[in-house]
């Protein structure tokens, strides 16, 4: 490939280049720290509360089985379970994620020297390694840096494949496809653009008749695999309550609404997919153009630095993931724009802004390396948190000792507490088996109540403690919905007039709870005790006649 702007490099540049190596593994060093400090000191959220309890089950069979109940597929619980045995504090749960997030950045490093060079590695490598958003989810017990990782395996070793001409690396890369699509829906997406990829980078490069065949096995264990994910769970998904919930509420506006404006939301919600993987949306605009110019660049022939594949093909295959995410989001298939389910996408948009700062900079690395974290420093000192958020602080795992310790110490065992569902999920894993060893199952509880009967709580006894939710799985209680769900505990549960009900509530978005029960007459509130912003307890006296 041809090399340009090398006259404009200074002795700098050319050190830089020459410790490349050297350079990267102290960014991924720093990343690393990043995330290490964002996984320690605070207590699970929902989420993480949820893929650890779906994890902790007497049997690997069980725990698939429990999996299922999950939107995602379950590589992640499958790791989560043989896990379990090492640890189950903070940090060791979400270790797993860090490592992976790490090895992520290291990869996509070593794939982006191959093929556009250096100092585009270098570039991504900032990016990958210290943008607080990719670090926060490579900090938490979820799917995403699995699967950033696995992506960047599979396309690592599929250049080194076709370099080297073997086989053994083409199979290497087809497994780590195979578990990228285990790990996370939006692997499905990875490799329907991976496969045109590949199949493109064949027909380019006409191997030998071994690889050829080790990959159409590889593609065909793809679509076998898709096969199997839709039988077992997607079909079981894609019209349950919970899509509908995610498309009509907090990921509505991923979707595309007919009779909207399409290109009004194909520009906006690609926007927004890079103000989310930067943290900050004047920067994000600015990468999004970047990315635009680096794919453009590439799609008319200006090639990388590196020898693997020639600039067109790369450049389609950063261009079409953004396109078949965009295509499902019309079709109301997957959400698409400043969401987590759309990160998938920074491995491209890293890719592209870098060899655009690369060509911009006539390959003066140190420019270039100013560059990145010009836009990083920018991103911390400017930036937003998406949500739904709490901060370090109120997500300290102080604050959530402070609350079990009053519930505890507090809260009489006659009373009952009654709980939305994510805080169900907190105080099951605090309050019910601190540390995590131990398990719990919310029952249903079925109480009769004169001429009516069947109506179902769940129930969970913790310590003597009455957890009690309502089988509808509400997430979160709000000021619009929770008188409905007092009035139906009242009927579901038949407390006596006068008797007192705890409602606790952690998590996010909860610190409405304190003012939910002014908006009723007949419910006087009293001891609100709050942990910071995002744990609150209070007591509620039940009414002679609850529905007045």
């Amino acid at each position: 490939m041809a090399v340009h702007g090398l006259s404009d490099r200074t002795a700098i540049d050319y050190w830089l280049l020459e410790h490349a190596d050297i350079i990267a593994l102290i960014i991924v060093a720093a990343g690393f720290l990043l995330r290490i400090r964002a996984a320690s000191g605070t207590f699970l959220n929902a989420d993480e509360a949820l893929h650890f309890s779906i994890a902790n089950q007497t049997s690997l069979a069980d725990a698939y089985r429990a999996s299922l109940s999950l939107a995602h597929p379950p590589l992640l619980i499958f790791l989560l379970y043989f896990w379990c045995y090492i640890g189950t504090s903070e940090l060791m749960l979400r270790l797993p994620s860090v490592i992976a997030g790490t090895a992520f950045c290291w990869l996509s490093y070593q794939w982006l020297k191959k093929t556009l060079g250096s100092t585009a590695g270098l570039i991504g490598l900032v990016l990958t390694s210290l943008l607080l958003p990719i670090v926060t989810l490579s900090a938490e017990l979820r799917q995403y840096s699995l699967l950033l990782m696995l992506m960047a395996a599979a396309t690592l070793l599929l250049e080194i494949a076709f370099a080297k001409s073997s086989a053994v690396v083409m199979a290497s890369s087809s497994a780590c496809l195979w578990l990228a699509m285990l790990s996370h829906y939006s692997g499905l997406l990875f490799a329907a653009a991976f496969g045109v990829y590949s199949l493109l980078c064949l027909i380019r490069v006409r191997p030998a008749g071994r690889l050829i065949v080790t990959w159409a096995a590889g593609q065909l264990g793809a679509v076998s695999l898709v096969v199997l994910l839709y039988t077992t769970q997607i079909s079981q998904l894609k019209d349950s309550a919970m899509a509908e919930h995610a498309m009509t509420g907090w990921l509505g506006g991923s979707y595309y609404e007919s009779g909207h404006n399409l290109l009004a939301f194909i520009f906006r919600r690609s926007f927004q997919v890079f103000q989310f993987i930067f943290g900050q949306v004047a920067i994000g605009d600015i990468a999004e153009l970047a990315f635009l110019a680096g794919a453009i660049l590439l799609l008319r022939g200006k090639s990388g630095r590196g020898q693997s594949a020639p600039s067109r093909l790369l450049g389609i295959f950063l261009v079409l993931p953004f396109a078949i995410n965009c295509a499902l989001a019309i079709m109301r298939r997957y959400p698409y724009g400043g969401t987590r389910h759309s990160v998938f996408l920074a491995m491209y948009a890293v890719a592209g802004i870098a060899f655009f700062a690369d060509s911009v900079t006539r390959h003066r690395t140190t420019l270039a390396l100013a560059f990145a974290t010009l836009l990083v420093a920018i991103c911390y000192a400017f930036g937003f948190h998406a949500q739904p958020y709490m901060t370090r602080e109120d997500q300290s795992r102080s604050r959530m000792d402070d609350a079990t310790e009053f519930i505890h110490s507090q809260i009489p065992a006659a009373e009952p507490i009654f709980v939305d569902q994510q805080t169900g999920l907190l105080l099951g894993h605090y309050l019910c088996r601190p540390g995590g060893q131990s398990r719990y199952v919310w029952t249903p509880e079925v109480r009769t109540q004169g001429e009516q009967s069947g109506s179902q709580l769940l129930t969970v006894v913790c310590d003597e403690h009455k957890l009690m939710m309502s089988s509808a799985l509400e997430w979160m209680f709000t000021d619009d919905t929770f008188q409905q769900s007092w009035d139906d505990f009242v009927a579901q549960s038949g407390p006596k007039p006068g008797s007192k009900v705890w409602i606790v509530q952690a998590g996010w978005r909860t610190s409405r709870a304190t003012g939910i029960p002014r908006l009723r007459a007949n419910i006087s509130r009293s001891d609100v005790k709050t942990f910071g912003h995002n744990i609150s307890a209070f007591r509620l006296t039940v009414a002679a006649k609850a529905m007045d």
